[in-house]
């Protein structure tokens, strides 16, 4: 309970105590190596922010350039887990604030680790694959208080220290966990006393009552559903007065379209939570589950230890603020695959019911399956990297690729990019799959494969790994494959894989027998150096 209330306070409290968070870290906590890049003074920021990581699970240690206005001799340090580019836009006139954009931007290009800029003073346009830690909330809620330019001369910033402490706030909860870690993927939430005031059994759809808070939370959800997050309801009510409910209140902003799935029953929380695991083919350590009651939160986190939990406490606007900031929820872009994402699951519930209604092979015509496989393409650079940095469950070697790192591999002649997209009557899933491999001698060492969750349970497995290995092996002209593989805590279903279909290829270099099934689905292979385009 104290962990709780104490991650419900650092998420939305408006009136922290700089003295209560400065120099605090949780020991068991990741450590991380942070270069700082800068032209004014970051340490403000970094005395607090370690409170703050440890709401993700991390900690850091920085290492500080000199100051430098012109970013002349800017050096991303190779043992770095990530960099921080903070800079004062202000110091520059307009001319010379452009110049800063681009140096700083082009700098950004062929780091290996994710660069996060932090500007301040004026706009800045951050080109991939720079992150970019966006202050503008912080400056229209604190005004013409975030600068405080009498104390520049001492801190070394015009920043203020409620500012920097903001920041800290930001950078700590959002854009360092978003570079570092890979993002959650569902958000479980109670109805009752949650996203609204009252209790529907006894207050009704009518009686009960919108806050703004209410209001704000429910349009925060929203908009992560946009963004491809499952948004789901757990709650301990009616099914059809849940029904009812979103049919009678208008004024809700979360509507069903939005909702992923809606457990709605007796059971407890727990367990309805392990069935969205199933459901959604996800581990409940990519969930957030939220809820008022702190009997249900202890609940669930007995049987679900590993869960992110958040406290929706009786001020509603405190607790959209916390979602706001979550560890777990930025997302930079949102690609096409994350609009798709809720709908390709829910579609997943009719795959399973023609599954069981018709053999396999009948089953995967009556899709109309179609799996497209491609080498080094420049547009899926950014799917590639996002894909293999929340993937957890099948994932052969965790290599969690960087922008830089994708495009290196892409542009070698002795390396391929290797993506799978799949798409069926039902929806077009885009990329699911990529592999990731280099060529040495006659071998194709598979350097990491990744397939999302969503893709899993198809029967298509074999046709979207082993076809990738068969594409990139054909492509690099090698006759062997070697397979790097590491056990992970999650990635049971890729052990399964490898050992069931890849043993020998991780013990050493050896041929894989691999042919395309026939007339079951279409395989295609567009500008591949291949002789035949589908099977």
């Amino acid at each position: 309970m104290d962990k709780l209330l104490e991650i419900h306070k650092l998420t939305s409290s408006q009136s922290l105590r700089r003295s209560d968070l400065i120099d605090r870290a949780d020991a068991q906590a990741r450590n991380l190596k942070i270069d700082v890049v800068r032209n004014h003074s970051f340490e403000l920021v970094a005395a607090t922010i370690n409170s703050f990581l440890a709401v993700a699970g991390l900690k850091a240690d920085f290492s500080y350039s000199d100051y430098d206005d012109a970013f002349a001799n800017a050096d991303f340090a190779a043992d770095a887990d990530a960099h921080i580019i903070w800079v004062d836009l202000e110091r520059y006139d307009e001319k010379g604030r452009k110049h800063i954009i681009a140096r700083l931007n082009e700098l950004s290009q062929n780091a290996v680790k994710p660069v996060i800029v932090a500007p301040v003073g004026a706009n800045f346009e951050a080109e991939d694959p720079l992150v970019k830690a966006d202050f503008s909330s912080i400056m229209d809620h604190l005004g013409g208080k975030f600068f405080d330019e009498r104390l520049a001369s001492f801190t070394g910033t015009r920043c203020s220290p409620a500012a920097c402490m903001e920041m800290s706030r930001l950078l700590g909860l959002c854009t360092i966990p978003a570079v570092i870690l890979p993002g959650l993927k569902a958000i479980v939430v109670d109805l009752d006393n949650t996203l609204y005031k009252g209790v529907l059994g006894e207050d009704g759809a009518a009686g009960v009552i919108l806050e703004p808070g209410h209001i704000a939370l429910q349009q925060k959800l929203t908009e992560l559903a946009r963004q491809g997050f499952f948004v789901c309801i757990a709650s301990k009510n009616e099914a059809e007065d849940v029904e009812k409910l979103f049919k009678v209140r208008g004024d809700f902003p979360l509507r069903p379209e939005h909702v992923t799935k809606f457990m709605v029953n007796w059971e407890s929380k727990s367990s309805n939570i392990q069935s969205l695991e199933k459901f959604l083919n996800i581990h409940h350590s990519a969930m957030l589950f939220i809820d008022d009651n702190m009997g249900e939160l202890f609940e669930v986190s007995n049987k679900l230890p590993d869960i992110k939990m958040l406290w929706a406490s009786p001020d509603s606007a405190s607790n959209a603020r916390s979602v706001g900031v979550y560890p777990g929820l930025l997302k930079s872009k949102v690609s096409a695959e994350d609009v798709a994402r809720s709908k390709d699951v829910q579609a997943n519930e009719e795959r399973r019911r023609l599954r069981e209604q018709m053999s396999p092979e009948a089953y995967l015509r009556s899709l109309e399956i179609k799996i497209s496989f491609q080498l080094n393409h420049p547009d899926q650079i950014t799917r590639v990297s996002e894909l293999s940095r929340k993937t957890n469950q099948f994932i052969f070697n965790y290599k969690r690729y960087s922008l830089a790192e994708v495009k290196a591999a892409a542009g070698n002649p002795s390396s391929c990019v290797m993506t799978v997209s799949m798409s069926d009557k039902l929806i077009d899933s885009g990329i699911i799959g990529c592999l990731v491999g280099h060529k040495h001698g006659d071998t194709l060492n598979v350097e990491d494969m990744f397939v999302s969750c969503r893709a899993l349970g198809r029967g298509l497995d074999e046709v979207v790994v082993l076809g990738a290995i068969k594409c990139a092996a054909d492509q690099l002209k090698c006759s062997k494959v070697q397979v790097a593989f590491q056990k992970g805590e999650r990635n049971g279903p890729a052990a399964d894989f490898v050992e069931n279909n890849l043993k020998a290829q991780t013990a050493a270099a050896s041929e894989l027998q691999y042919t395309f099934p026939q007339g079951i689905v279409e395989i295609s292979m567009p500008e591949l150096d291949v002789k035949e385009q589908s099977y």
